[in-house]
């Protein structure tokens, strides 16, 4: 309990602090970029209309952040932020969107300052003739994020894209041969993410008549009200040989603190669904004459990765023609066990492919950063094809930014 205390606290910590510094510069930067280009007289009035907003749009980070201590240091207590429209709209989404507009602004802006800081003392004549410009360029950066974060925030809250994969399986049986297998993760129903976006997830899996549906986990956010709907949505997904999911972080969260209460819940509504929710567990599925062995292995935070539940559920069925290892978080010391033991493929999701990430040339800015490497997309371990799926709902953040929501679509071809 200690411990948990003081990580929660150095993240606050982190979190505030970080932000506060990001803020700072992006007031003094924006402040010096108008009084350059001569658009405020008075200074005074400008550093009002300047601090006022962001002091408003940095009520509801804070007030969160001491809620999630308040919370470790009195781990009895129900307290919420409550889930309203006018919380929602006035303070969560509009906050948030802040703070990724002026990330966004200043990830870029920094490293344009460093070079002017150095030109200007290598040639300050120089400097001084482009500052003007690059007041205007800062203006103008702004202007332009502040209408495409929410402009693309809303593409990816409407587009869902689906992502086809090719495994060429070293068999002498054909029975695999065009084999589809659908993968999804991260639902996680809720206001947000509410049931007509699921509807539209649901029958883009349908729409690809994959043999068999598989999930990463995660079907609810953290309200026991949706675990019954999203149950329903899920039982709309066809195959010809069924749905199946491991088990994910926030099918612990239906319940406050009551996390196997919660996990119980969700796998008895999705099983009253034919959806099978297996936690450390093989499912040994006969195509034909061939064997398919799908190990459904727990990797969440509140049941973390068990190395020896794997070396038993691993050593079984070893002749299987195809192996295929689900989990909900991605881990280079899976997959590499998970290579030694002759599996194919490796199905995870957890990460929503960062949600939230930067645009920075060369490089993929996202805090998922540092949790995991593995952020979306494919990662090859020998003959191992590792896939993290992106999902489609979002946590934390309610926003999804150069995210597209996924569906995953493995074919199976026979060499």
């Amino acid at each position: 309990m200690e411990r948990m205390f003081y990580i929660t606290l150095l993240r606050a910590f982190i979190f505030l602090s970080t932000i506060f510094i990001i803020q700072f510069y992006f007031a003094k930067r924006l402040r010096n970029s108008l009084i350059e280009l001569k658009y405020f007289g008075n200074k005074k009035r400008l550093n009002f209309a300047i601090i006022t907003p962001i002091l408003f749009f940095d009520i509801f980070p804070v007030f969160t952040t001491f809620v999630s201590v308040y919370n470790v240091i009195n781990p009895k207590t129900d307290f919420e932020i409550p889930k309203t429209f006018f919380i929602d709209y006035i303070f969560r989404l509009p906050s948030w969107f802040a703070i990724i507009i002026v990330v966004q602004v200043v990830l870029l802006f920094v490293p344009i300052d460093v070079i002017f800081c150095v030109l200007k003392k290598i040639k300050i004549s120089l400097y001084n003739r482009l500052k003007v410009i690059l007041s205007k360029f800062f203006i103008y950066t702004c202007i332009f994020f502040l209408a495409y974060v929410p402009l693309r925030s809303y593409y990816e809250y409407k587009k869902i894209e689906v992502t086809k994969k090719i495994y060429n399986l070293n068999s002498s049986r054909k029975d695999l041969q065009n084999f589809k297998i659908a993968f999804i993760s991260d639902i996680q129903l809720d206001r947000f993410t509410n049931v007509e976006r699921v509807n539209k997830y649901i029958k883009t899996v349908n729409e690809l008549n994959p043999d068999i549906i598989l999930a990463g986990g995660d079907f609810i956010s953290s309200d026991s009200n949706y675990i019954p709907i999203v149950a329903n949505l899920a039982g709309n997904l066809k195959s010809k040989y069924g749905v199946y999911s491991c088990i994910g972080d926030h099918d612990f969260a239906a319940y406050k603190k009551q996390y196997w209460r919660s996990l119980t819940a969700v796998k008895e509504a999705l099983k009253n669904n034919d959806v099978m929710m297996i936690d450390n567990g093989n499912l040994n599925l006969f195509v034909n004459e061939s064997v398919v062995k799908i190990t459904f292995l727990s990797s969440t935070y509140i049941k973390p990765y068990n190395e020896t539940i794997f070396d038993s559920l691993a050593q079984s069925n070893l002749d299987a023609d195809l192996k295929i290892l689900v989990t909900h978080q991605p881990d280079e010391q899976i997959a590499l066990k998970a290579k030694d033991y002759g599996y194919n493929l490796y199905l995870c999701g957890h990460t929503h492919g960062g949600q939230i990430n930067f645009l920075f040339p060369f490089l993929n800015i996202t805090p998922v950063r540092f949790e995991t490497k593995f952020i979306s997309g494919e990662f090859w371990f020998d003959n191992l094809l590792m896939i993290v799926n992106r999902g489609l709902g979002m946590s934390t953040i309610p926003i999804r930014y150069h995210s597209v929501p996924e569906v995953t679509l493995i074919e199976i071809k026979i060499k």
